[in-house]
């Protein structure tokens, strides 16, 4: 392997490593700092406010991260071809990724701002036994269900694709009879 290919490799590993590692970090971020956000803004509604904008950020964020690490993962290998297993259970976590963006994004928040604008109040001054509020409850643990399969397929692309696969060593069968020689 040429010092140009062995190069290449380590910057495309590198870019890969540093984009899941920004990306898991962002959604650590956010899954720790979303409900200080609620707690410190004025009223829950203005918290809610504020966490839906960042949380379409972070979607938006996710199909790019999940497509640029998509693109780099066939890139590097390309460059140092990756074991099958490897490559077959990145892709897959990259598509679990793109795949729970696109139900946050596209299916649970709309429901969750469809709902909102429905009630008559603001959420948390409805009873705890209202069914819109019940509604509210399940569609928040949803939201937070994906966040969390996104938070842990990206922090296992990160574990699978930082482990290189370890190179062994050929020994034909003429130079294992041959035994070590004399110098």
């Amino acid at each position: 392997m040429s010092l140009e290919r062995v190069t290449r490799s380590a910057a495309l590993r590198t870019a890969l490593l540093l984009l899941l590692g920004a990306f898991t970090g962002a959604l650590l971020f956010f899954a720790g700092t979303a409900g200080t956000v609620l707690r410190e803004s004025p009223s829950r509604h203005a918290g809610g406010a504020v966490n839906r904008a960042l949380l379409d950020v972070l979607d938006l964020s996710s199909y790019a991260a999940a497509a640029l690490a998509f693109l780099l993962v066939l890139l590097l290998d390309r460059v140092e071809p990756l074991p099958k297993v490897q490559k077959g259970l990145a892709l897959r976590l990259l598509v679990v990724v793109a795949a729970a963006a696109f139900a946050s994004h596209e299916v649970i928040t709309p429901q969750m701002m469809a709902l909102r604008d429905r009630l008559p109040t603001l959420v948390e001054l409805l009873p705890g036994a209202d069914p819109a509020r019940k509604e509210w409850g399940r569609l928040h643990a949803f939201s937070a269900a994906v966040l969390l399969v996104r938070l842990l397929a990206s922090t296992a692309l990160f574990v699978l694709l930082s482990r290189k696969p370890r190179r062994t060593i050929a020994v034909t069968a003429n130079a294992a009879a041959e035994g070590p020689t004399a110098a």
